[in-house]
């Protein structure tokens, strides 16, 4: 079920009414309800997918439904560092029979922003958001090559017969031979051996968390830049259970010797480098969990450089 924008939480300390150096998001976001309005052309849209079905589908621990508001509060008292304009169209929910309607719903909406964003930032909710957003890509390019890129402990490749959280990447392998997959982060004690045997089925690159301790190696670097150019369009995201619990307590699966915030911007700006990024979603913060509202900033922070990078 779509819900229109809610403006009550766009709120937050005011520097200045008049000077636009001092403004903060809350200030400058335009609101959109898609029920009513048509996608306006902007640069940047949000768009949030308040649904953690897979999450509870998957056994992990529900709560993060309430991620995407969590995170816009938190997002929109930063300084509106950038002169782009930020279009903010709400929220999907779960109320149907099964997670893959609602799952095509979000995905027939993230097209149409598509078709009239630069950028178009998806905020999580489980992070069956990922096939989701995927839906909305293909729908959106149709015949051209994706090249999905996602920084997570998990490879999420797990094959079931219905849609979870942990199912996403072994649907876009399964139903999209013009598709690659590329994973940063990987816990080996986080996934079996059956999904790394998978992974290497389908081709699936991969870097270990290990791999990414300290600064970011020019191998790494290497091979992802080979990828993005490979392929016509990126379709990022991000799953929040990457970074270590002692940054990101508030997700679904917290993470033991998890990757830093830094490691992770400094991943996502080389990614945003590119202009064939038009969709990052941003998945699994879980405010049931979370501790001083850390892990809703730390993505809100994530949101505003990358939004900077447009």
């Amino acid at each position: 079920m779509y819900q229109k924008p809610n403006q009550t939480l766009w709120t937050g300390r005011l520097d200045s009414e008049t000077d636009h150096q001092a403004f903060r998001h809350f200030q400058t976001v335009q609101f959109i309800d898609l029920e009513n309005e048509a996608p306006q052309h902007g640069d940047i849209a949000l768009l949030g997918y308040a649904i953690d079905e897979g999450v509870r589908l998957n056994k992990g621990r529900v709560g993060a439904k309430e991620g995407p508001d969590a995170i816009k509060r938190a997002f929109a008292g930063l300084p509106a560092s950038t002169d782009l304009s930020i279009l903010e169209y709400g929220n999907w929910t779960h109320s149907a029979n099964d997670l893959m309607t609602s799952q095509q719903a979000f995905g027939h909406s993230v097209a149409q922003l598509l078709r009239h964003h630069q950028r178009t930032f998806l905020l999580g909710g489980g992070h069956d958001i990922a096939y989701a957003q995927y839906l909305g890509v293909r729908e959106a390019y149709p015949g051209q090559s994706i090249g999905v890129i996602n920084i997570d402990a998990h490879f999420d490749n797990r094959q079931e017969d219905f849609s979870t959280s942990g199912t996403s990447f072994h649907q876009m392998l399964t139903e999209d031979d013009n598709l690659d997959y590329f994973v940063l982060g990987i816990q080996r004690t986080s996934n079996t051996q059956a999904l790394f045997d998978y992974a290497d089925k389908t081709n699936t690159q991969y870097v270990l968390a290990e791999e990414l301790t300290g600064q970011i190696c020019p191998p790494v670097k290497d091979k992802l830049d080979r990828f993005i150019n490979e392929h016509d369009v990126i379709l990022f995201t991000i799953c929040m259970d990457v970074i270590d619990s002692a940054y990101a307590p508030g997700v679904s699966a917290n993470a033991v010797l998890g990757l830093t915030p830094y490691t992770v911007l400094e991943l996502g700006r080389r990614i945003l480098q590119s202009d064939k990024v038009t969709s990052i979603s941003i998945a699994e913060t879980n405010p049931t969990y979370d501790v001083d509202q850390r892990t809703a900033k730390l993505a809100a922070h994530f949101l505003g450089h990358f939004i900077h990078c447009s």
